[in-house]
């Protein structure tokens, strides 16, 4: 991890912003990659390359993990900017699982077709019947989806405050190295006890820099 991490001081970035750049980059990737693919099953009636279940678990995993790392990522500066976050990966979610349904409906279809009795005779003479059954069912799925993904995004998504309140609150999985703010080689301070499992309250080394609040509360008879 040292070797990485000078890697990324060299690039002056950090782990989370790196994950989620690379994550980001691979689901863009993938996202066009499907829309690709759904264009030519609505042209061809074929896709060019199907994926199957292993493929598409790890391209799901993609925008998923894309935004567990990005709250705690230098991209997350504002709660406006986590909001179109979480609309750009739900997107790109919603467009990898509309085009893995539709392309497995698609191959389902042709290879019940291609058990058909004589299929060679059916393709080369009724291939302009059956070009358009398979592209209707690629252009009808996207078309029926799109519009509830859209209005759930702007209709409860944005339209709800507590809702709204979490995503921004939401601070990610964070890879950052604490090693170097606990230790008995740092400044970190003590405060107390926790009375229920009686482990003792610490502050790291970095945190007492932050500005803190402490509550006491009284109890009068």
């Amino acid at each position: 991890m040292k070797v990485i991490d000078k890697f990324l001081k060299y690039l002056k970035t950090d782990r989370n912003t790196f994950l989620t750049y690379i994550l980001t980059l691979l689901t863009a990737y993938i996202v066009v990659d499907r829309v690709v693919e759904m264009l030519m099953m609505i042209f061809t009636g074929m896709s060019v390359s199907y994926w199957g279940p292993i493929v598409y678990t790890l391209a799901l995993a993609c925008p998923v993990f894309a935004y567990l790392f990005s709250g705690s990522s230098k991209f997350a500066d504002s709660d406006d900017t986590k909001l179109k976050l979480f609309d750009v990966y739900i997107v790109s979610l919603y467009i990898i699982i509309v085009s893995m349904f539709t392309q497995w409906i698609n191959q389902l279809g042709w290879l019940l077709l291609l058990s058909v009795p004589n299929f060679p005779y059916i393709a080369s003479n009724f291939f302009n019947l059956i070009q358009p059954a398979f592209s209707s069912i690629a252009i009808y799925i996207p078309l029926t989806t799109f519009y509830p993904v859209i209005k759930w995004l702007h209709g409860t998504i944005h339209d709800t405050q507590k809702i709204t309140e979490s995503i921004a609150e939401y601070g990610g999985i964070n890879l950052a190295d604490k090693s170097g703010s606990w230790g008995p080689y740092t400044c970190e301070m003590s405060i107390g006890t926790d009375k229920e499992s009686g482990k003792s309250v610490k502050i790291a080394e970095e945190k007492r820099f932050y500005p803190t609040l402490v509550c006491r509360s009284f109890w009068c008879w």
